[in-house]
């Protein structure tokens, strides 16, 4: 009787490498007189559709093997055929961690005071530099070039800067104890605050490309969203732990699909919402080693991986795990990097000569880590 493809296994050395990391792809070839030449092929589709043939080689015997080399962080899917088909077991998912290499530590200079985010503009970094009072604007190096300590609008409150984003010709920095959002242009002049009547504390900030201004409150466990002039036109979830429902909530990013992602913190998982109507799509718990995680910092990269950091959402008495995660968008773990945080903030995903970075606020260390993704 003939072998089919539909019998014919491969083997995967790992289908959980970091980015980096060879994985092998075995195939031992039945005996079949039937077959009078085997043919043993592939390809993989990495993130952003991009599809690589991999190439077998006959090793001695009926051992086919080929090599594959991730270089990006996500879901990758292999497909081998033999003699033609699909074997049984095709496609299979890779899912590919960080590498999580430690690159380098940003300190400032001066040095950073509980910095809470950071974002790129135009080669420089704006950073939330909380501890200070202040939004700081320094080089690559994160030695200071400029800074705001107090809004000119009126206020009777300590400025206390908590997220900033940016959209074109637009900043936004979120003013946690003032219970606003102040808006400005390029040239850092504030141009109007927000919130005012709407806002009680203030956390992440995202603007989207018709620059509506989205802002969690971590008070309000909920997400409120303005127009560009200021202007209240809705609000996303409610307190409360069923699905759409947030408990204090802390940063969030767009996806490719303009859904609004958000670190849903206190309930220990990322929330999925359609930006424009509010409705949730998909929410998915954030664990550890079996103990819940509450989700702080959110970021997503070009290929739509969500980047986070967490900490241990536990009483007990040693060292809670604090540390950055990644997940594909639906939900799957990726892997985990980056240690000895203390109280990490907001992550942000940057490329850089080639090679993406996650730039981790580490909060109460005054430090950004840098890692190689």
């Amino acid at each position: 009787m003939a072998t089919t493809a539909r019998t014919v296994k491969f083997n995967c050395s790992t289908t959980s490498p970091k980015t980096r990391q060879e994985v092998e792809i075995t195939l031992t070839a039945p005996k079949d007189d039937s077959v009078s030449q085997v043919i043993v092929s592939g390809n993989i589709q990495a993130p952003g559709n991009e599809i690589e043939d991999i190439t077998f080689e006959c090793t001695g015997g009926d051992v086919y093997k080929a090599k594959y080399v991730p270089s990006v962080v996500g879901r990758h899917c292999l497909t081998v055929n033999y003699c033609g088909m699909p074997c049984s077991n095709s496609p299979t998912m890779i899912l590919v961690a960080p590498l999580g290499e430690l690159k380098t530590t940003l300190v400032g200079g001066p040095k950073f005071s509980n910095p809470h985010d950071i974002v790129e503009v135009d080669n420089d970094f704006i950073i939330a530099n909380k501890g200070n009072h202040e939004v700081v604007v320094t080089d690559r190096s994160g030695f200071l070039k400029n800074k705001f300590i107090t809004p000119t609008l009126s206020h009777s409150q300590t400025f206390e800067p908590y997220a900033v984003a940016v959209q074109e010709d637009m900043i936004v920095v979120s003013d946690l104890e003032n219970r606003r959002v102040i808006q400005y242009n390029k040239d850092w002049i504030p141009l109007k605050q927000i919130g005012d009547e709407h806002l009680y504390r203030p956390t992440g900030v995202a603007v989207d490309e018709d620059k509506k201004i989205f802002v969690a409150d971590g008070q309000l466990s909920s997400v409120r969203v303005f127009d560009a002039d200021g202007h209240l036109i809705k609000t996303i979830g409610w307190e409360g732990s069923k699905p759409g429902e947030l408990l204090k909530p802390w940063f969030m990013a767009f996806n490719s699909k303009h859904q609004l992602v958000v670190a849903d913190c206190q309930n220990c998982r990322i929330q999925i919402f359609n930006a424009v109507t509010g409705e949730v799509v998909d929410c998915f718990k954030v664990q550890l080693d079996g103990y819940d995680m509450n989700v702080r910092g959110l970021a997503i990269d070009k290929h739509d991986v969500i980047y986070i950091t967490a900490i241990t959402n536990t009483k007990r008495p040693f060292k809670k795990t604090e540390c950055a995660m990644a997940y594909t968008m639906e939900g799957e773990f990726l892997g985990r990097f980056g240690s000895d945080f203390f109280y990490p903030r907001n992550i942000r995903v940057m490329e850089e000569d080639g090679e993406s970075l996650a730039y981790v606020v580490d909060g109460a260390h005054h430090r950004i880590m840098v890692y190689k993704l």
